[in-house]
């Protein structure tokens, strides 16, 4: 039996940094947050979250694609994941954590290459930093490193 290779799962693998930094995005954003009132159509979403109309159907439309939005003729909604794991207002949220990754990890990784290469730590130490050092003087960076570390 001839199988004919082809790129599509080295090409999905390569480009998988796509996918999450969707979902990375939407969280940061209150996509999920701002679903969980009630299904909305694309021109009142993008308002309540004050995006650019240019790119906001295709963003969503790449959640539902995900699987992470559904879309029901022109109205979006959560799936009962997302509305159970990604709406601020639950306790069950644990959106704290995605956005740690988009802020911190996110951009970590990107230097990959470069640690690899040097050995050298790509985290706040790469300037000769804590991480806790650089995290307790900013309210913000802290709140939100506490606020990633409290997923069950």
């Amino acid at each position: 039996m001839n199988h004919e290779l082809t790129p599509a799962g080295i090409l999905q693998l390569a480009t998988g940094f796509w996918a999450s930094k969707v979902l990375l995005s939407a969280a940061e954003l209150g996509v999920f947050t701002e679903l969980a009132k009630g299904p909305l159509d694309c021109q009142t979403l993008t308002q309540q979250l004050e995006l650019h109309p240019r790119s906001a159907r295709d963003f969503f439309d790449a959640l539902v694609s995900l699987r992470l939005l559904e879309r029901h003729e022109e109205r979006y909604s959560n799936t009962a994941e997302t509305d159970l794991f990604l709406d601020r207002k639950k306790p069950s949220y644990i959106g704290g954590f995605l956005d740690m990754i988009s802020a911190r990890l996110y951009l970590f990784w990107g230097s990959l290459t470069e640690g690899l290469h040097t050995g050298q730590p790509q985290n706040e130490a790469k300037q000769g930093g804590n991480l806790f050092e650089s995290l307790y003087p900013d309210p913000t960076r802290l709140r939100e490193f506490l606020h990633g570390m409290l997923v069950d």
